[in-house]
C-alpha cells in the first residue's frame, strides 16, 4: 500500500527527534526524568522502543491448546459459594445453560455431598473447579473419590485452588491440577508474583521429597489470581508469572515444559461516585487486563451475587469479549507493544531477582 501510495509513508521519528521536541516542549527539562512516574517498585517511562539488541526474548503467547475457544482461548467460570448443595447445583445448571464454560465452587462448609453438588452436571463438558479457603476444612479427596467412583478419571478438568498447601498429590484424574494456589492480592505486584512462586516451590520440594516425580507434579500446579484496576500492570502480572513458571520448570530440570493454568478472578468493586454498575465498567477493564495477560479460566464477581441481572451481567462480560469483541480470534493481541514487553521484562527480573532472594536467604 505504501509502495503505490507515498503519500502515506510517513517518516518514522527517531528516539533523538523525540527528545528534543518533547524537551522543547518541557522549557528544556528532561523528559524521561519529568515524564516518568513510578508503581511501587516499577518505572513506567514516557517512551518505548524495540529491544532488538537485548538478549532477552520476548514473551509472547501460544495459541490456546483447544480451538473451539479461538486461538485466545478461557473459560467462563461463575463462582458459586457452597452452602447447600441442592442451591448450588441449581445455580451451577443454570449457568451452564446461560454461557458458562464451567464452574469455580467455594465450599463454605466441610462435608460437600458431591453426588448432590454434582447432579446432572456432565464434567466432560465443562470446567468443574474449586476454591477452598484456609477456614474451611473440606477435603479434596472426597472429590477425586467421586470422581473415580463415577468413572470421570480421564474426562474431568478443572483446579482445585487451596490457600493451604496439599498433603497429597493426586495424579488418578489425567487431567485434573490438583495443586491449586491460591495468589493473594498485594500492595506491589512483584510480590504476588514471588509468593506463587515461593509456594509452588515449596509443593514441589515437599513432594518430590515424598518420591513422586517432578515432572507430574508441574502438571498440577495452577495460580488463581486476582485481577486489579491497573490495566496494563495486570496485564504485565500475568505474562510475567507464567514466563517465570518457565524459569522455575527449568531451574528443576524439566525437559518439557508445561503451561501452568492461570485462573484470573476480578472482585467487586463498589465505588459510590460510579454508581450504578461501577462494577460492571470496573470488570470489564479486569476481564480485558486477564484476557490480554493470558488467563486461562475467568471468573467476574457480580456486584450483588443475589441479584439475578447483575449476575448475568457479570457471566456475560466474558461472553461478550468473545463472542462480539473477537478477543479469542488472535494467541496474543498485545504481542509487539514495546511497552508491555518492556514491563513484562522489568517485572519478570525484579520479582526473580527477589523470589531467588527470599528462597537463599
Amino acid at each position: 500500500m505504501l509502495k503505490n501510495n507515498p503519500e502515506f509513508a510517513f517518516p518514522i521519528p527517531t528516539f533523538e527527534e523525540w527528545l528534543t521536541l518533547a524537551r522543547q516542549e518541557l522549557d528544556g527539562a528532561d523528559p524521561l526524568q519529568k515524564l516518568s512516574l513510578e508503581k511501587g517498585t516499577l518505572t513506567i517511562k514516557p517512551y518505548y522502543q524495540s529491544r532488538k539488541d537485548s538478549s532477552q526474548q520476548d514473551f509472547e503467547l501460544k495459541p490456546a491448546i483447544n480451538p473451539y475457544y479461538g486461538a485466545r482461548g478461557w473459560l467462563n467460570t461463575p463462582r458459586i459459594p457452597v452452602l447447600d448443595e441442592k442451591h448450588a447445583n441449581d445455580l451451577a445448571l443454570h449457568f451452564l445453560n446461560t454461557g458458562a464454560d464451567g464452574i469455580l465452587f467455594e465450599p463454605l462448609q466441610a462435608n460437600i455431598q458431591f453426588d448432590r453438588l454434582l447432579h446432572q452436571i456432565k464434567p466432560e463438558y465443562c470446567n468443574l473447579s474449586f476454591l477452598i479457603r484456609q477456614d474451611v476444612a473440606m477435603n479434596p479427596t472426597d472429590f477425586f473419590t467421586w470422581a473415580v467412583k463415577n468413572k470421570f478419571t480421564e474426562t474431568v478438568t478443572g483446579c482445585m485452588f487451596s490457600e493451604v498447601t496439599p498433603a497429597n498429590a493426586v495424579d488418578t484424574l489425567k487431567k485434573y491440577s490438583s495443586l491449586g494456589i491460591i495468589v493473594h492480592p498485594e500492595k506491589n505486584i512483584e510480590d504476588e508474583i514471588v509468593n506463587a512462586l515461593q509456594k509452588s516451590v515449596d509443593i514441589i520440594e515437599s513432594m518430590s521429597r515424598q518420591n513422586i516425580q517432578i515432572e507430574s507434579l508441574v502438571t498440577q500446579i495452577a495460580f488463581s489470581v486476582s485481577i486489579g484496576s491497573d490495566f496494563f500492570l495486570e496485564i504485565a502480572k500475568l505474562r510475567a508469572l507464567r514466563n517465570l513458571w518457565y524459569q522455575v520448570q527449568g531451574a528443576y530440570g524439566v525437559t518439557k515444559i508445561k503451561p501452568v493454568h492461570i485462573h484470573a478472578s476480578s472482585s467487586v468493586w463498589n465505588k459510590e461516585e460510579f454508581q450504578p454498575h461501577g462494577n460492571m465498567i470496573k470488570s470489564t477493564m479486569s476481564a480485558l487486563s486477564a484476557i490480554l495477560g493470558g488467563c486461562d479460566s475467568l471468573t467476574i464477581e457480580p456486584e450483588d451475587q443475589n441479584n439475578e441481572m447483575k449476575s448475568r451481567i457479570a457471566r456475560n462480560v466474558s461472553s461478550i469479549l468473545r463472542e462480539e469483541s473477537y478477543l479469542s480470534k488472535v494467541a496474543d493481541p498485545v504481542a509487539g507493544s514495546y511497552y508491555l514487553d518492556s514491563l513484562v521484562a522489568e517485572l519478570s527480573e525484579k520479582s526473580w531477582q527477589k523470589f531467588q532472594t527470599k528462597m537463599h536467604g
